[in-house]
């Protein structure tokens, strides 16, 4: 049950693998941006949180139905660099994701993972072996970078109800997905101020 709720059943879907932070080169052959760089730092976040380091960190521990663990690899578009960033409060929800990625078309792998993003309307699948069945669709929230859209979940696990928000910003060539769940509902405002603070440093 802790690691269902310290990753918040589907954190995959949104960030890359923990693995990824390196970055490789473009097709044209120029140096991509250090995203890593561009991350949030622990400095920033507020008392009690803490980076989450383990080998499972961002695993979800299965698969959410159209939440594949994939939403920052659209098809059709080639990812040329990529970087995250996980963080917990006190080893329990809530949970903060931050996800970055360049492409050979950055404004095409966007509208990409923005149109697959909308298309899922229900969540279903195992966390751990556990069922999960929930909701998922687009959010009002704040404008940020050239576009972005914002979508939030809600969802079940061994009965206990969780949610999740997350938001796909484009800001010039880079695509940054980033996410807060925890026990529904989920902090709203406290979410925008981390990605007010995410999306500053992202140049």
């Amino acid at each position: 049950m802790k690691r269902i709720l310290a990753t918040i059943a589907f954190a995959a879907a949104l960030v890359v693998p923990a693995g990824l932070l390196g970055t490789v080169a473009t097709a044209a052959g120029a140096s991509p941006p250090k995203l890593s760089a561009m991350l949030l730092k622990i400095g920033q976040m507020p008392t009690g949180w803490a980076i989450e380091n383990s080998s499972g960190s961002g695993s979800g521990g299965g698969v959410v139905g159209c939440l594949n663990g994939k939403i920052l690899e659209p098809k059709g578009v080639k990812q040329t660099a990529t970087a995250s960033v996980y963080f917990e409060f006190l080893e329990n929800p809530p949970a903060v994701g931050e996800g970055l990625a360049t492409y050979t078309n950055a404004t095409t792998a966007y509208k990409k993972i923005v149109a697959n993003l909308a298309a899922c309307k229900r969540l279903t699948g195992k966390m751990n072996g556990d069922p999960v069945k929930g909701t998922f669709g687009q959010m009002s929230f704040p404008h940020y970078g050239n576009a972005s859209e914002a979508f939030a979940a809600r969802f079940t696990v061994e009965g206990v109800k969780l949610g999740e928000v997350l938001v796909i910003v484009r800001k010039g060539g880079i695509v940054m997905g980033m996410y807060e769940g925890g026990f529904a509902p989920v902090n709203v405002s406290q979410f925008q101020g981390f990605v007010k603070k995410a999306i500053k440093k992202v140049v």
